[in-house]
């Protein structure tokens, strides 16, 4: 075969006038098509001459050398068209809208889903539907008029995680020039009533009321201590918001569809109610908070850059394009002839939360005659440092292979339900996104403990492991420091690991993140409590849930055996418990 039978191209078009967010973002998907074995790209530009700046920035975003440029579409019978924004237009000048040539579409904003709009008559066009966010996707989903499916893949920037140890730590922070952005272009009314509110109760302020070079911008947060970014209330993803985390910045902001993905009060940022007064307020709270609050603020901030790291959103898009023709057929087109896609073997994960009974629930599990679980209770598949969101699910399933009966592992799927429990999966955030792409259909089961009794349960094995030399007390203060200083989660003796005591019993946090990639109705949530008040029926409402026989009957057996009672660290756990109050509001917020 030829390298042209071998190789398919991606084909993309832009008619670029300014730097935006959605450009920015094009050129992202660009060069994740690049990285994509067995494809090549090539893009056209459309449009009027550039100034000098522009084509400077144009080169920057999308560095086309002589095999990339193309004067105009020429694509071949199996080739995949990319389009974003008004593409569509273009599509139709080239007269390709009734060939049978895959297409992808990135969705990057809920004005899709306004009647109002031109984007809204592109809906009920054939094609694969890339959204920037879970709440964009289902804006458009709800219309009924997209044909072919909708994908969730969140927003990522190349941006990493502001490094506080490179940079001085928390003096480095109290050392920036200035005090207060207000980031406020997209909603310059409320800017100027924030920023009038601020000059009266005499906090020094700067105000961004238009758009500045990237470069610019980004060095500009970099010397900001707290950046108040104001969103469009209908935008489909808020950039500023996340690189100011990744500028190290306390980040206000205001509840918006852009943004309600990843922005979460208290834990790494501040959101604040819509008028001036309230976010004024907020702006006051962030700048004053005591160090240990800002250091978790902060260290909340960079896990949410890390979770949407580039590399995450590029690992997703290619399992877009390994499976392109497939969902190509789903959005109603004949598609060339494909093989038969590879079902995951797991049906189930058990992911948490650690020290809350996970094993004894594998144990159990592992009795039902309709359930297999893995002979290595956690396996560390989806954690491990070299973990590839490049693995194809036939390549995952061959990882699993050595942990399960063969008899059961290469039997018919449907015959026995696999599944494994690695209680670290519900803790990493960006983990669930994996699982999800390994088998979409994945039931996910999740145990909760009191955190308290769980944190001091975590310190006891740390330090009978030795991971753990000092006094429970000093081990609590010195948490938050210890994980922002860790930058490599993956790693066996990552403190995200070790010393994550009081973290790990952030339960909202993380059943956010959970809830944000799978619906609720394939999430379990068992209290370890009712695990050991009542056995049997908390049995079978999990088997029920794996959709197997509930008359199966096992025996109960300890599950929290010999472990440390409270009443040894009685005043520690009582100022443990007051510092998780709001977390407990937060819990049960998130379950109402």
């Amino acid at each position: 075969m030829t390298d042209r039978e071998t190789r398919r191209t991606i084909w993309f078009h832009r008619a670029f006038k300014a730097v935006t967010g959605g450009e920015i973002k094009h050129s992202h998907y660009f060069g994740h098509a690049r990285r994509m074995p067995g494809f090549e790209t090539r893009i056209a530009f459309t449009g009027g001459p550039l100034n000098e700046a522009l084509a400077a920035e144009r080169r920057r975003l999308w560095p086309v050398g002589r095999v990339d440029g193309a004067a105009t579409w020429t694509p071949a019978s199996e080739d995949v068209l990319f389009l974003a924004g008004t593409d569509w237009r273009y599509l139709d000048a080239m007269a390709l809208d009734g060939t049978d040539r895959p297409r992808i579409n990135l969705v990057q904003h809920v004005r899709h889903a306004d009647p109002d709009t031109e984007l809204w008559s592109y809906l009920p066009r054939r094609a694969i539907r890339i959204c920037v966010s879970a709440e964009v996707a289902d804006a458009v989903a709800r219309t009924g008029r997209p044909q072919g499916p909708v994908i969730a893949i969140p927003n990522a920037t190349e941006l990493p995680p502001w490094d506080w140890d490179q940079a001085g730590g928390g003096g480095a922070w109290e050392g920036r020039r200035r005090p207060v952005a207000i980031v406020g272009y997209k909603r310059p009314e409320l800017a100027a009533s924030l920023s009038e509110r601020l000059r009266r109760d005499g906090v020094e302020h700067e105000i961004l009321t238009g758009v500045r070079e990237r470069g610019s911008f980004l060095a500009y947060l970099a010397e900001t201590r707290v950046a108040v970014c104001l969103p469009d209330p209908t935008e489909g993803f808020y950039l500023p918001a996340l690189e100011a985390m990744a500028c190290g910045c306390v980040v206000v902001t205001l509840d918006a569809v852009g943004n309600r993905g990843f922005c979460h009060d208290g834990e790494n940022c501040i959101v604040s109610q819509q008028d001036p007064d309230s976010v004024a307020r907020a702006v006051g709270h962030a700048f004053w908070l005591p160090e240990e609050a800002r250091a978790a603020l902060l260290t909340g901030a960079a896990d949410t850059v890390a979770a949407h790291a580039l590399g995450v959103e590029r690992c997703r898009f290619h399992a877009v394009l390994r499976d392109v023709d497939g969902l190509w057929a789903e959005a109603g087109s004949e598609s060339p002839a494909r093989q038969t896609p590879h079902r995951p073997r797991l049906s189930f994960m058990i992911v948490g939360a650690q020290k809350a009974g996970t094993s004894a629930l594998a144990q159990f599990l592992d009795v039902h005659p309709q359930i297999g679980m893995s002979s290595l209770k956690e396996v560390h598949l989806f954690d491990a440092p070299d973990y590839s969101g490049e693995w194809a699910p036939a390549d995952i399933d061959e990882r699993y292979r050595p942990h399960f009966a063969q008899s059961r592992f290469t039997g018919l799927p449907g015959d026995t339900v696999l599944g494994e429990a690695t209680p670290i999966y519900l803790f990493l955030s960006d983990v669930p996104a994996e699982l999800r792409r390994y088998n979409p259909d994945l039931r996910v089961i999740v145990l909760l403990r009191d955190p308290v009794e769980r944190a001091i349960s975590h310190y006891y094995m740390e330090k009978g492991r030795g991971g753990e030399r000092r006094p429970l007390w000093q081990a609590l203060l010195l948490e938050p420091f210890r994980l922002r200083r860790s930058r490599d989660p993956r790693h066996p003796e990552s403190a995200q690991r070790v010393h994550s005591y009081r973290a790990r019993g952030l339960y909202s946090r993380q059943l956010r993140n959970l809830y944000g990639v799978f619906p609720r109705e394939r999430v379990l949530v068992v209290r370890a409590e009712d695990l050991l008040r009542d056995h049997d029926a908390v049995l079978r409402q999990v088997f029920a849930f794996l959709r197997v026989s509930t008359e199966v009957r096992v025996p109960p057996a300890v599950v929290f055996e010999g472990e440390p009672g409270r009443r040894r660290h009685r005043l520690v756990s009582c100022l443990l418990r007051l510092s998780y109050l709001a977390e407990f509001v937060r819990l049960r917020g998130l379950s109402a």
